[in-house]
């Protein structure tokens, strides 16, 4: 079904003898820069998220596949957005993980964020000569991604940096950086 949504535009300006190309193509890296080796016993998340108004969109639709995700292997979470905070700024997650929460996964945004609405994904050009263009949403930034748990206070148990640069609008996405976030805390023994 993906693949069919993803190449139902080219198709169509195939079908009426447009050559199409694709101008832009998203990628998202997550690479973990530091883990702790103690036990982890998670059974209520805060997501935490920050950033400006483009990183809130992008949070609240990766947030809702990561507590799908979470609710699915017996874990609770609710996700808190709490705006833009400078990179160098360090967080009070004390203040902001209440009673049920034992674990708090943060999503600081970098100060450098991009987001284009305008941004050509495909440009097509027809037997006649007539150009035509798709658009997207081209966002683009860097998080640290880090899980805390409050076992002996706020302690990192794993952080890493993603990288997400793709059209908003692509929902596949959300699921592929969910998906890269929970292998990598399931290969560090860190969720079942």
């Amino acid at each position: 079904m993906l693949i069919i949504k993803r190449f139902v535009p080219i198709l169509g300006f195939f079908l009426s003898g447009c050559i199409v190309v694709p101008t832009y193509t998203g990628r998202v890296s997550l690479q973990p820069t530091n883990y702790s080796e103690q036990e982890v016993d998670i059974t209520n998340v805060l997501l935490v998220g920050t950033g400006p108004i483009a990183s809130r969109m992008f949070l609240d639709n990766l947030s809702s596949k990561m507590m799908e995700t979470f609710k699915r292997k017996g874990v609770s979470s609710e996700f808190s957005y709490i705006g833009k905070v400078p990179q160098l700024a360090n967080l009070k997650l004390d203040s902001l993980v209440t009673a049920p929460f034992d674990a708090c996964l943060v999503f600081k945004a970098s100060d450098d964020v991009y987001l284009n609405m305008t941004k050509v994904k495909y440009t097509g050009v027809a037997i006649t000569g007539a150009t035509v263009a798709g658009y997207g949403n081209q966002y683009k930034d860097k998080y640290t991604v880090s899980l805390y748990t409050k076992k002996e206070g706020m302690q990192l148990v794993w952080q890493g940096d993603l990288k997400v640069d793709f059209d908003l609008a692509e929902d596949s996405r959300y699921n592929q950086i969910s998906n890269l976030i929970f292998k990598e805390l399931s290969k560090k023994r860190i969720l079942p």
